[in-house]
C-alpha cells in the first residue's frame, strides 16, 4: 500500500512539475514575442491600441496609484492581472512615469 502511495504521489508531483514548467515556457516565449512587437510598432510610429476610458488609468498613473491603475484596466479590458500590469507599466513609461 505505501509503495502504491508513493507512485501516486510521484506522478501527481511529476505532472505538476511538467505542467508548471511549460507554462513558464509559454509566458517567457509570449513576453520575447511581445518586446519584439513593441519595437517593430514603435519602429513604425504605430500607437498601441488603447481602450475607451484610458485617461482615467492615466490619471491614477500621475498620481502614483498604480495598483488602482492595473484594477481599473483591468476593468476596462477584462485582462488578467499580469497582462494588465503589462499594459500600465508599458502606458507608465509612455507617460514618463
Amino acid at each position: 500500500m505505501t509503495i502504491v502511495l508513493t507512485i501516486i504521489v510521484l506522478l501527481v508531483v511529476s505532472l505538476w512539475f511538467t505542467v508548471t514548467g511549460h507554462r513558464t515556457a509559454q509566458r517567457s516565449e509570449t513576453d520575447r514575442l511581445e518586446r519584439k512587437l513593441d519595437a517593430v510598432m514603435e519602429h513604425l510610429g504605430v500607437a498601441e491600441p488603447w481602450p475607451a476610458g484610458i485617461e482615467e488609468v492615466d490619471r491614477l498613473i500621475l498620481e502614483g496609484k498604480r495598483v488602482e491603475a492595473v484594477k481599473r484596466y483591468r476593468e476596462l479590458t477584462g485582462d488578467g492581472l499580469l497582462d494588465a500590469k503589462n499594459a500600465v507599466d508599458r502606458r507608465a513609461r509612455g507617460l514618463g512615469r
